[in-house]
């Protein structure tokens, strides 16, 4: 048969018209077939940055030097990833960073080195965390052991970006799911229609669920100002959070109640983040009776005892760690309060679902960059 207008349909071995349903599946097959041809699972990328790094260990790598950047950098790079230096530090900028993270956060997860994605500053006398800076983004002291690192980053994100430089990352979900991983993408994950349309994001920026069922964000140093942005953000657009506290309860000193706090119990909401001793938690009242959560700790620490000395219905709640190492304790924490705002006093002990674990990251990263 030669009808332009019609199409061969395998299945059935039959000629179906191009503008019917099937007519119109059959031809965006090869289109689709394509896409995937030059798509990279976030998994698939992992494992070819582990066996580059293995090879660039075995290597004798020329030196990274503060004068000649040896980074291939160009627009069409599946990681876009730049260089800057200054006289004291080196600084990895670049929408492709956030791959860096998620990589070394997949590794967190899994228990495994995370600082082959992601390398720790070497600070002359022991590994840190990077600091993260607006303009050079993760920052580095010049010395022997980051250049190192370094040079072996510019080794892999070369190697990768000339194999894959027509290539983009996947955020399809894959075959074989599992109960770990990204949500939406290694983990099933159905996202309601009313999260999509109040903050569209990529599946690849969802959190991760480890083996033991605690959440990574990738989302560290999260501001006062955000949370207060997010609260008021989300009462503008739903009823359901109408219970969280709109000001974040920051304590410098246990020892005393705070106005910042005695304003939060003598307040009608029932719900407030609080943080004290560099750490975030929840604070809640339920009748005439106040409560703590932790995300972390499973027992009352120093600035908690204190705080229940000062105040008689005050008690300390103990459960499950919902936070990793990652340090995000504001995040999760977060998240808890979204769900009890939500289903109240007795979901303390249920999982939260990942309905508020996602949009809590979504609205964080909204935000984060208010001050």
């Amino acid at each position: 048969m030669n009808d332009p207008n019609k199409i061969l349909n395998p299945k059935t071995n039959r000629y179906v018209l191009k503008t019917g349903k099937i007519g119109k599946q059959l031809l965006a097959l090869p289109k689709k077939q394509e896409e995937l041809k030059n798509k990279i699972t976030i998994n698939e990328l992992k494992t070819i940055w582990y066996e580059l790094y293995n090879i660039a260990e075995t290597k004798e790598l020329i030196k990274f030097s503060t004068t000649n950047n040896i980074l291939k950098e160009n627009d069409s790079n599946l990681l876009d990833i730049k260089f800057s230096k200054t006289e004291k530090i080196i600084g990895i900028n670049g929408k492709g960073t956030f791959v860096l993270r998620k990589l070394s956060d997949i590794a967190l997860s899994n228990g495994e080195n995370t600082m082959i994605y992601l390398p720790k500053n070497f600070t002359g006398k022991t590994f840190v965390k990077p600091l993260w800076n607006g303009k050079h983004g993760y920052m580095y002291y010049i010395n022997d052991v980051n250049i190192k690192n370094i040079t072996i980053l510019s080794f892999i994100l070369n190697n990768i970006n000339t194999k894959y430089n027509t290539y983009k990352l996947s955020d399809s979900p894959i075959q074989q799911q599992k109960t770990d991983g990204i949500i939406g993408i290694d983990i099933p994950y159905d996202e309601p229609e009313w999260l999509s349309k109040l903050i569209p994001s990529n599946k690849l920026s969802n959190p991760i669920i480890n083996k033991s069922g605690q959440f990574i964000f990738s989302k560290c140093s999260i501001t006062t100002k955000t949370i207060e942005y997010s609260t008021t953000f989300l009462n503008s657009k739903l009823d359901k959070f109408k219970n969280i506290y709109p000001n974040y309860i920051n304590i410098t000193n246990t020892n005393v109640i705070s106005k910042k706090l005695n304003d939060f119990i003598e307040s009608k909401y029932t719900i407030g983040l609080i943080a004290y001793d560099k750490h975030a938690r929840i604070i809640f009242k339920n009748n005439t009776n106040l409560h703590i959560i932790d995300p972390w700790k499973q027992t009352a620490d120093t600035g908690t005892k204190n705080l229940i000395k000062l105040i008689p219905t005050l008690s300390f709640i103990k459960r499950k760690a919902e936070q990793t190492t990652e340090g995000s304790c504001v995040a999760i924490s977060y998240a808890r309060s979204l769900y009890l705002a939500d289903k109240g006093f007795d979901s303390i002990y249920e999982p939260i679902p990942f309905d508020y674990i996602v949009l809590t990251s979504r609205v964080i990263s909204k935000f984060r960059n208010k001050k």
